[in-house]
């Protein structure tokens, strides 16, 4: 393992994004879920908000886990698979109704332009964690490809944060995909400081990543928009029933 395994700096990078997400939730699930105030929405929304931010508190968990406790981190390191499919399944299960719903008038048109990075939001997740769980025995790719799947799905959080500070504006999702970069920049930094040079994996995760959604953000209000929109919404033809 690389010298700074047994420091803070991962354990506290997780940490952050953990609170960021936290955070942007906090205003529009948790405050009013817990004062009673929550519109009744399918149980598959509850679930997923409960998988996701169960996660959020998982992965500084291991984080730490993976300095003091190896073991234990690499035992605990099964359940990160089951929560993580659980929570891409909720999601697109959710995502893919919402925008079903969009297509046929039936919901906000929000989510039929905004479903498209949502959506590829999640796969970059599912990418990046499956990469970080194909590297477990390379420590120094492991835990940076990690961080960056951890990073990349919590754009749900910041954009809450984006729409609480500044109102309903487009702008705030790309605005929201943006800020998630924060994170993989720290790690940038810090390898800069420690290493003296920028380990792959960051590069990697930066560049694929702000790839990736750029062109999901780009396709909006295209005509490639309708059929990336319509195979989202194919989940819901598939799934729906078990919303």
């Amino acid at each position: 393992m690389e010298s700074e395994d047994k420091g803070l700096f991962y354990p506290a990078l997780a940490l952050a994004i953990s609170l960021t997400a936290f955070t942007g939730f906090a205003f529009t699930y948790l405050g009013p879920l817990a004062t009673g105030t929550y519109p009744q929405v399918s149980w598959a929304v509850h679930a997923h908000g409960i998988i996701y931010l169960a996660w959020c508190a998982f992965v500084p968990a291991q984080a730490f886990l993976a300095t003091r406790a190896f073991r234990l981190h690499r035992t605990l390191g099964v359940s990160s698979i089951v929560l993580a499919a659980a929570m891409a399944f909720t999601g697109f299960l959710v995502v893919g109704v919402k925008v079903h719903e969009a297509l046929h008038g039936e919901g906000p048109d929000f989510w039929k332009s905004f479903g498209v990075p949502i959506a590829i939001g999640l796969v970059l997740f599912l990418c990046f964690y499956i990469a970080a769980l194909l590297n477990r025995r390379r420590p120094e790719w492991h835990k940076r490809l990690m961080m960056t799947a951890a990073a990349t799905v919590i754009a749900a959080g910041t954009w809450r944060l984006w729409v609480g500070a500044f109102g309903f504006h487009d702008w705030a999702m790309p605005a929201a995909l943006a800020s998630t970069k924060i994170f993989i920049l720290a790690g940038i930094v810090h390898d800069l400081v420690v290493r003296r040079s920028v380990h792959t994996a960051w590069w990697v995760g930066l560049i694929v990543s702000s790839a990736v959604e750029a062109a999901s953000l780009m396709i909006v209000g295209t005509p490639l928009e309708l059929p990336v929109v319509r195979a989202i919404a194919s989940f819901a033809d598939l799934l729906g029933w078990m919303y």
